[in-house]
């Protein structure tokens, strides 16, 4: 269980590095985006890149072992990829906004939450929620998708799983975890 714990403790140090900088090469990227269908391969190719790594884990623990380092370095490797990742997509949505799911597509619309989900940092979640709000307002983004990243969000900030007495509507669930992170100011 420790070697668990030191683990995960791990992923998030690195994965949170806020000393990231962001590559000439991916601003010119983002930036060359000029028609919806560049915006949709951009995003979707993120998508894929994303989806890939982390296939690409479970198959080398499967061969090789829940210790192996041949785990470690796929890990490394899923590390990398979501830094690279999040640059790209908080530069989009500052760039862009969040895309739309009826000009660009659903997919395309949902890489932003994958990537920012996928980052465990709370700094990155806390930095890019108004974007995942408005996208969630406009339907852009699915109500499950949204309040799977607010869970997420509570259990990285609190240690433990928000609950709320039974039955509740998923809206309830969503407005009452935008209060309990302290979001409300951000829905405004």
């Amino acid at each position: 269980m420790n070697k668990i714990i030191c683990y995960l403790l791990f992923v998030l140090i690195v994965a949170c590095n806020k000393e990231d900088k962001i590559s000439e090469e991916i601003i010119l990227e983002v930036k060359s985006l000029v028609t919806n269908d560049q915006k949709i391969a951009f995003l979707e190719k993120i998508h894929r890149q994303d989806q890939k790594v982390r296939k690409a884990l479970n198959e080398v623990e499967l061969e090789f072992g829940y210790d192996s380092n041949e785990k470690e370095k796929a890990i490394q490797q899923m590390i990398k990829n979501d830094r690279a990742n999040l640059q790209k997509i908080e530069l989009y949505l500052q760039e862009y906004g969040h895309p739309s799911k009826d000009t660009l597509g659903e997919l395309a619309a949902g890489t932003p939450w994958i990537v920012i989900h996928h980052s465990g940092s709370i700094e990155s979640r806390q930095r890019n929620f108004a974007y995942l709000y408005k996208a969630y307002i406009n339907e852009d983004l699915k109500p499950g998708s949204f309040s799977f990243y607010l869970e997420r969000f509570h259990k990285l900030k609190y240690g433990n799983r928000f609950t709320l007495p039974n039955p509740y509507r998923q809206e309830q669930l969503i407005d009452s975890l935008i209060k309990r992170l302290d979001l409300s100011e951000l829905t405004e």
